[in-house]
């Protein structure tokens, strides 16, 4: 008797389950969506775009040796883009080499090479006071490179302590390139990228939000990378390393903007910057300078 009752509920238990599976089938159906491709779609509130996530969380302050782990080895953004358009979806490809820090005393190799390999790139310079190198802003100029603010001082405390700090700063450099090299870049990348929490320890957990407000605000334009050589991961980066990194972050992306650094102690970026533009021309990538009309990357988006 008690297998008989045990066999008839279970079987009731199909019928259940059958019934359930069908209602959901039917849902499904009339929602427009298939069983195997159903989603889970977030809700406005879960929704997250980078500048949000960048300066919404608490989030640790990361250590000096933290922020080059993560300043050199981020790939690209995880959340959030610049919304696209025409050009940053086209199938054609295009790489837009860009170099932080100079000038230095490797600024003449990377000039050299880019002229040997007949490529354009764009170099996110610094405040110098050594004549020699205040001379570099206009060979750079000349040869047909594009010069982009990372600011004057490159001191996080200084300049992330406040948005006028900031903007003091980026414009004391850019009065010298325009006395040495007769420009006023409007464009610029922050020391550390957009969402660095370096910043937060100057000030504040909504201070990379402000600024970007304001210097977008006054006609600036600010770009990240979507490619890292990585080569701030180490003060010298086996070449290998770098090669291997650039290779790796650009697959599957059409349009690239590859970060690299012009220092005293670069060595190896310079001797891994031939094989890389080779590796990037065999992939069908063109290049091209950065400027306010082309492509951009942003790891945090100003707000409006």
């Amino acid at each position: 008797m008690a297998g008989g009752m045990m066999l008839t509920s279970l079987k009731n238990r199909k019928a259940s389950s059958n019934l359930c599976c069908l209602i959901w089938f039917s849902l499904c159906v009339l929602a427009g969506c298939s069983p195997e491709k159903a989603e889970l779609h977030p809700s406005a509130g879960q929704r997250h775009i980078a500048g949000e996530a960048s300066y919404r969380e608490e989030e640790q302050v990361l250590s000096g040796f933290q922020m080059i782990a993560e300043y050199a080895a981020k790939p690209y953004a995880t959340v959030g883009t610049v919304p696209p358009s025409p050009e940053r979806m086209s199938r054609k490809k295009k790489a837009f080499l860009s170099f932080d820090d100079g000038p230095s005393r490797q600024t003449k190799p990377i000039l050299r090479i880019l002229r040997e390999k007949g490529i354009k790139a764009t170099f996110f310079v610094t405040g110098k006071s050594s004549p020699e190198l205040q001379s570099y802003y206009k060979l750079i100029v000349n040869e047909g490179h594009s010069l982009g603010n990372h600011t004057y001082s490159h001191d996080y405390g200084y300049i992330y302590s406040s948005v006028g700090a900031y903007r003091t700063d980026t414009e004391k450099l850019n009065d010298l390139l325009a006395r040495t090299a007769g420009v006023r870049p409007d464009i610029f990348r922050f020391p550390g990228g957009s969402d660095n929490h370096l910043s937060r320890k100057a000030g504040g957990r909504h201070i990379m939000a402000k600024i970007a407000r304001e210097m977008t605000n006054i006609g600036y334009q600010y770009f990240d990378w979507n490619v890292s050589s990585t080569d701030a991961a180490a003060v010298t980066l086996p070449k290998q390393d770098i090669l291997a990194s650039v290779q790796s972050n650009s697959r599957g992306k059409n349009q690239i903007i590859v970060l690299m650094h012009d220092a005293d102690f670069k060595t190896t970026t310079v001797e891994a910057l031939p094989d890389a533009i080779d590796w990037l021309k065999k992939q069908g990538y063109q290049f091209e300078t950065l400027s306010k009309s082309s492509f951009v990357f942003r790891f945090l988006h100003p707000p409006g």
